[in-house]
């Protein structure tokens, strides 16, 4: 099963913090995928994969609650987590190549928390599995949250600027069904495995480093 561990950062050490959970690896229950900042809170994300709620307690406390400055944690499961068609515009340094429209742009990483009306569940996951990149964004991953106070489903996308996030979050928030949307802006992220090792786990749930073709 895939998460998402947001950890509140103590004022002044968000480098620090940054810096060892860029080091983090996995412990053979659960391996970390992806870390970045968010910009809003100057505060760290961590995608990770585990196949058990007792292993993944035990990782937190050992890796993570263990660093004196983070100061909480919000930890929430992504059910039906899925990799979208256009995950492929992920590749690994080295297979860089120059063979899509996306060449020499900068893309910013984007997370998308969507709040969904009771019994539109699955018509809004549908609706947004089948959405299609584009010249200006590019959906990557998506998944239930089982239903937090918050939001109902997460969606990972790049964009090439503000507006064009601006225009797609417009999109998802024009699906019939959708309450409400916040999204986070992640200053700065890498993958800590390879591509291919994040596909294999992400196909392990229920349904390296990462860059991206430019």
């Amino acid at each position: 099963m895939i998460f998402i561990t947001i950890c509140d950062v103590k004022p002044g050490q968000d480098e620090v913090v940054y810096n060892k959970m860029e080091k983090l690896g996995s412990d053979g229950a659960v391996t970390p995928l992806v870390v970045g900042r968010l910009f809003e809170g100057a505060d760290v994300m961590l995608l990770l994969h585990s196949a058990d709620m007792e292993s993944l307690d035990d990782f937190l406390i050992n890796n993570v609650r263990s660093v004196k400055d983070i100061q909480e944690l919000v930890v929430v499961p992504i059910y039906e987590f899925r990799l979208l068609s256009s995950f492929d515009f992920m590749v690994e340094p080295e297979e860089e190549t120059e063979t899509t429209s996306f060449e020499s742009q900068e893309l910013l990483f984007f997370m998308a928390k969507i709040d969904v009306a009771p019994t539109r569940d699955r018509t809004v996951y549908k609706r947004i599995l089948s959405i299609e990149p584009t010249e200006e964004a590019i959906p990557l991953m998506t998944g239930h949250t089982f239903h937090s106070k918050e939001f109902d489903l997460v969606l990972l996308f790049l964009a090439k600027n503000l507006e064009s996030a601006w225009e797609f979050v417009k999109t998802l928030r024009a699906i019939d069904g959708v309450w409400d949307t916040e999204v986070n802006l992640l200053a700065h992220f890498e993958g800590l495995v390879t591509l291919e090792r994040f596909k294999k786990l992400a196909s392990m749930t229920p349904t390296g480093k990462i860059t991206v073709r430019r």
